[in-house]
């Protein structure tokens, strides 16, 4: 039954895939999944939610990436009971995500069915935020009217990833100790103005956004070849210090590609940066304690 299931569900997902990037979905790769859970260190006893999941990547690596630390039978049924939740808008996404869940062993997957941004952010109470947040966001897309008025009246955008942006910040938790999200987004994001400027400095003001990995292009190729960050932030501000990170490109070729996608290898020298950091030719730190 596993092998039937498994043999559906990688049939499913090829025919998905395929057809994918209309509305603004790019499926991440497993390197930049796995380097996000890796870095956030999601642990045993915290809840971690993907607003916007498909098909369950970083689900999925942050069971695993838990798992690991699970050697008694207790802490493995508090790893199945209360850890990992989704929300997916598409119903094709949605089951996919419940079928790879599975097949990695959680065994009742908490996934809603539901569009992420169809509540009103003001009414985010405390129960309803969590201590982790791992996300690619839609790029790009466009929500209905009765979507954008759930997003206070100078926030409201056509940028989804925008919109699911303030939702994570709102999303995390407060208290004991302030919640924590990597999130890809897309690189004009970091530079526009207007709505976008003020969710910003909402970023800047009440989280501490620590580091931002800059991708090299090609990435998320086939989808698209728009460059992206990756943003590592928590609850808890302000921003005294932003560190980048730049990803090289492939030595000898001008971007990754399809076939020649970014290898988990290719993040090692930001794996060995992170925890002593140093300027260098790939990273820099801009200060920003003197412009609160």
């Amino acid at each position: 039954e596993i092998h039937t299931l498994s043999a559906l569900y990688e049939s499913m997902l090829k025919e998905m895939r395929d057809a994918a990037g209309d509305a603004g979905e790019f499926y991440t790769p497993r390197a930049v999944v796995r380097f996000m859970v890796k870095m956030v260190n999601p642990r045993l006893g915290e809840s971690v939610l993907d607003p916007a999941c498909g098909t369950g990547g970083f689900l999925v690596e942050t069971f695993e990436h838990i798992r690991q630390e699970c050697d008694t039978v207790e802490k493995l049924a508090q790893l199945q009971r209360g850890t990992i939740f989704g929300i997916e808008a598409k119903p094709l996404p949605y089951l996919l995500c419940q079928m790879n869940l599975l097949l990695h062993g959680l065994e009742s997957p908490h996934i809603d069915y539901t569009n992420s941004l169809a509540v009103r952010i003001g009414e985010i109470g405390e129960r309803e935020r969590v201590d982790v947040i791992l996300t690619n966001p839609p790029f790009g897309g466009e929500e209905e009217r009765s979507i954008l008025q759930n997003f206070p009246a100078d926030k409201q955008t056509s940028e989804t990833a925008l919109l699911f942006l303030q939702l994570i910040m709102r999303k995390l938790r407060r208290l004991p100790k302030g919640g924590r999200a990597a999130i890809v987004v897309p690189n004009g994001m970091l530079f526009g103005d207007g709505v976008a400027a003020k969710i910003k400095e909402e970023l800047l003001t009440e989280f501490n956004l620590h580091t931002i990995v800059r991708l090299p292009q090609g990435v998320f190729a086939p989808y698209t070849d728009i460059p992206a960050n990756l943003l590592f932030f928590q609850r808890g501000g302000p921003t005294d210090d932003i560190w980048y990170y730049e990803l090289p490109q492939p030595e000898g070729r001008k971007k990754y590609s399809k076939t020649a996608p970014l290898p988990f290898e290719a993040f090692q020298p930001v794996l060995d940066w992170w925890h002593q950091r140093e300027e260098g030719p790939q990273a820099w730190r801009v200060d920003f304690s003197s412009k609160h």
